[in-house]
């Protein structure tokens, strides 16, 4: 009985996160899985447009670059990709996942949507995120990647489509950081050279020294919140 019971209630929730449910296909007056089609439906297409609600608060460049697209990419992602999670983020990187798959078999329109998904993600990320107390003993004056900072490789240049200032982004490989200035709430971005970048993506754990940096270099880093100083 109970298996029988658990079975109905997977079929349904497979039939309410197809596209078929979602987008009112086939008879509504007619039933599946004991219930009327056209009551699926509506649950199915309410559901569906909250979880869209969830991945437009923390993608809304991503889904306005789709444009005329954005229909068909939303329904292929909703046809392949029922949803796990209740999270926006975990939401949002489900739909990067499947622009990221897509894209191995389509050239995508325009070729920077998942570099500007992944910022997305990232910024979202880092508005949530709580400062916590560094756990790790460290000597005074040792430094290291703060633990807030989001490094993103980009294969474009996307730093002027995100700050409005450019319709399309160039081709070729960026290197950027997000993190909170210190004394700020607010995330901020930053365009690094590929030497910082490589930099900063080796300092997880704290370093006594850094003999390549002066120390006025150190001190705009971590007032920018891309290092933390051991006090």
């Amino acid at each position: 009985m109970s298996d029988a019971l658990l079975e109905r209630q997977a079929s349904l929730l497979e039939h309410l996160t197809s596209g078929g449910a979602i987008f009112g296909e086939g008879d509504l007056l007619s039933e599946a899985i004991g219930f009327a089609r056209g009551l699926l439906h509506l649950e199915a297409k309410y559901s569906h447009e909250k979880r869209m609600e969830k991945i437009e608060a923390v993608l809304p460049k991503t889904l306005t670059l789709l444009g005329p697209a954005r229909q068909a990419t939303v329904r292929a992602f909703a046809e392949s990709r029922p949803p796990d999670s209740i999270s926006r983020l975990d939401n949002a990187r489900q739909f990067h996942e499947f622009l990221l798959a897509r894209h191995q078999e389509q050239a995508p329109e325009p070729a920077w949507l998942a570099d500007v998904a992944a910022f997305e993600i990232a910024w979202a990320q880092l508005q949530r995120w709580n400062s916590a107390p560094a756990t790790m003993a460290a000597n005074p004056g040792a430094l290291r990647r703060h633990p807030a900072v989001i490094l993103l490789r980009s294969a474009y240049d996307i730093g002027p489509v995100l700050q409005e200032q450019a319709a399309q982004a160039g081709p070729h490989a960026s290197f950027f950081a997000i993190a909170r200035p210190a004394g700020e709430t607010a995330p901020a971005l930053y365009v690094l050279s590929r030497e910082l970048f490589e930099l900063l993506e080796l300092l997880d754990d704290f370093i006594d020294e850094l003999a390549e940096l002066p120390d006025a270099v150190i001190a705009r880093l971590a007032a920018s919140g891309l290092i933390e100083v051991s006090r």
